[in-house]
């Protein structure tokens, strides 16, 4: 029995059967913004791209900073 991959590893394209970095770094911060429910400009696309090409640990403190700011707020 063959376990179904992630929808989001099916969505991006492939090369060699490994994701590029900014491939998997996308990835990332469009599921940590669609899961902070923000609506992304054409400008924003861009950032995205741009922010994706940068390295792991600055890619991986961004999508903190959005998985944050989307928590409501207690009180």
């Amino acid at each position: 029995m063959h376990s179904t991959p992630p929808f989001a590893a099916d969505a991006c394209p492939r090369t060699a059967g490994v994701f590029l970095a900014g491939q998997a770094h996308r990835m990332l911060l469009y599921a940590a913004l669609d899961a902070a429910g923000v609506a992304l400009e054409i400008g924003d696309v861009r950032a995205v791209f741009d922010i994706a090409e940068l390295d792991h640990v600055t890619v991986q403190t961004v999508v903190t900073w959005i998985a944050v700011a989307g928590r409501p707020v207690d009180g």
